[in-house]
């Protein structure tokens, strides 16, 4: 495994967002009728988008290791330092599939094993809104980004009607939404593009950011994701 790799499989897992996002545009919107059908896809659009971030996360693990492993390999009369590793490499694997929720902490500790922290690459200057200054987006916004759309990754897998209020979703923060709304959100279609935005933003930064640990170059992308944390940092207290 390599980080050109684990990009690859990234793009790839979240075509199927994509198409997912295309499925409720051709819907024709969420009138009366439709609704249930497109928030069904917008949920189905959210936990995949959850999957790939954590495959992704998965993947970088193994080139990280791989990496040290093949380094290891090169080195002369090392015989000890082997013994070694192959004990740390087995740990890893254990630590691998065993990582089951790619939470920003689960995250750290698991690319940690390899001598990589992503979490300080997690940081870019965003528009701000109407008639606001650009903000810049820090490691603690993203990790509570990251928190939000795993709670509601586990609102929809546990098969729960309602969703937790979080800042992420649209309704939440919609000033027209009504109590109701706000209390109980449904998943809008912007959730489900934020969401995939979201995850798409994070993996091109921890991907640059794990290559250059390698000292490899920056994997290449069909097309490089934009940065969006989805709202404004305000949202997160």
């Amino acid at each position: 495994m390599d980080m050109q790799e684990a990009v690859d499989n990234f793009a790839a897992a979240m075509i199927h967002c994509d198409n997912l996002i295309s499925v409720h545009r051709a819907a024709g919107g969420e009138g009366r009728g439709r609704r249930t059908t497109v928030t069904s896809v917008n949920r189905g659009t959210i936990v995949l988008a959850v999957a790939a971030w954590q495959a992704f996360i998965q993947d970088t693990a193994m080139a990280l290791r791989d990496e040290a492993m093949a380094e290891l390999a090169g080195l002369p009369q090392a015989r000890l330092t082997g013994l070694a590793m192959a004990h740390w490499n087995t740990d890893f694997k254990a630590a691998l599939e065993k990582f089951s929720t790619p939470g920003h902490g689960q995250t750290q500790s698991l690319l940690l094993r390899m001598g990589f922290d992503p979490c300080p690459s997690w940081t870019w200057t965003q528009n701000g809104g109407r008639g606001n200054t650009s903000v810049v987006v820090e490691p603690k916004h993203v990790a509570k980004v990251i928190t939000q759309w795993l709670r509601v990754r586990n609102d929809v897998a546990h098969g729960h009607t309602t969703i937790h209020s979080l800042a992420v979703l649209t309704a939440v923060r919609d000033p027209n939404s009504s109590d109701k709304a706000k209390k109980a959100p449904t998943l809008r279609l912007t959730d489900a593009i934020d969401c995939v935005a979201f995850f798409r933003s994070i993996v091109r930064l921890t991907a640059d950011a794990a290559a250059l640990h390698l000292g490899r170059p920056s994997p290449a992308w069909d097309e490089v994701p934009p940065l969006a944390l989805g709202l404004h940092v305000s949202h997160l207290g």
